[in-house]
């Protein structure tokens, strides 16, 4: 028997992130999704940059900031032209950011649309035989039980999951794991092949 190639399982939400907070129409915490748009305010010679987000139920505008009062000589080029013209990945680069959630004090209520995992075959050999070695790639901000994740690719139920998991036969950097453990980007899970 030969060793398995390592796949990558990219996991990408269906939807980005909304923001609750309090909106001043309302007169009270709303909903504030995702406009899809930036807006780019030249203010003497410095930019700043924000992710537009609108209020579910009146529409009124909030501004995340990503750049406030940046110098455009230090800004890249080609991103600065993906502010300009809306990029779309530029925008699912942002509006999935925990960090620019948290230093916009925004609290970040992740997508309700579920998810969905593209299966790579990577060039790297598993490190055994009988091992499948999966890589994790979360392309967004997602919070995903390994439970869940593996009972949905592996076409099986969760219960059966956990026993895979309780027994050892799906681990992560050389440990049990816990089958509700939330999954990290770039975590690596072997899996022994006879279990599936």
């Amino acid at each position: 028997m030969s060793r398995k190639q390592r796949i990558q399982w990219i996991i990408t939400p269906k939807s980005l992130p909304s923001v609750r907070r309090n909106c001043s129409k309302c007169g009270g915490k709303t909903v504030f999704v995702n406009s899809g748009k930036f807006r780019v305010n030249g203010n003497g010679r410095l930019l700043d940059v924000w992710l537009i987000y609108r209020c579910n139920t009146c529409k009124t505008t909030w501004n995340l900031a990503i750049y406030e009062r940046i110098s455009p000589d230090t800004m890249d080029r080609r991103e600065y032209e993906g502010f300009l013209n809306n990029d779309r990945k530029l925008v699912e680069t942002y509006g999935n950011s925990r960090e620019l959630f948290a230093r916009n004090a925004a609290e970040m209520i992740e997508s309700q649309e579920g998810y969905e995992v593209r299966s790579v075959e990577t060039t790297i050999l598993c490190e055994e035989e009988e091992i499948q070695e999966i890589e994790i790639r979360l392309a967004g901000a997602l919070r995903l039980r390994a439970d869940v994740l593996f009972a949905d690719q592996l076409g099986v139920t969760r219960s059966q999951v956990k026993k895979l998991f309780d027994q050892g036969l799906i681990i992560s950097e050389g440990q049990k794991v816990a089958a509700g453990s939330r999954i990290r980007d770039g975590q690596l899970f072997r899996m022994q092949i006879t279990a599936t």
